[in-house]
């Protein structure tokens, strides 16, 4: 019984590690206005700028493609 809380543990640790996504780790996306259906959001960090309909930007600005 006393072996079983450090693998719980470990278990959530592991699951949580391995669970987490890096995609906007270097940036800090902040709302900056709303246009209709459209949030704008400006990156603390580079600087980039994204438009969304939903939630914030999914990925780095400073490393996503330029279209």
């Amino acid at each position: 019984m006393i072996l079983l809380i450090p693998l719980i543990l470990i278990a959530l640790y592991l699951g949580m590690y391995f669970m987490r996504t890096e995609r906007t780790s270097d940036c800090r996306w902040r709302q900056t206005g709303r246009e209709q259906d459209e949030r704008l959001w400006r990156c603390q960090v580079c600087g980039a700028e994204a438009r969304t309909e939903k939630g914030e930007p999914k990925h780095c600005g400073a490393t996503a493609p330029k279209l």
